[in-house]
């Protein structure tokens, strides 16, 4: 579940910014109104270390068909098999 932790507004009351949260604490977001974002995924190393990365983009509907890409190619590239079996695009086929 994502949480609004602060809303940011001009001087006529006017939104322009957003700062999201994701309950579990591995993901936040900075929203801008002209659709720009700022997206940070928390991470811990095999060696237990916190990591943080940062993706930044304008066209979230093209980060999101380029991820579902990546998705599609590493199924077909594992043969659905282990993690990959489990994740399927279609949840029907599970």
């Amino acid at each position: 579940m994502w949480i609004v932790k602060q809303q940011h507004k001009r001087d006529d009351g006017e939104s322009v910014a957003i700062e999201l949260e994701h309950s579990d604490g591995w993901m936040d977001a900075n929203v801008r109104w002209d659709g720009c974002m700022e997206i940070h995924l928390r991470t811990k190393t095999e060696e237990g270390h916190g990591m943080t990365g940062t993706v930044h983009t304008c066209d979230i509907d093209g980060l999101i068909e380029k991820l579902q890409q990546v998705k599609q190619i590493s199924q077909e590239y594992f043969d659905f098999k282990g993690y990959w079996q489990r994740h399927t695009t279609d949840e029907a086929e599970i």
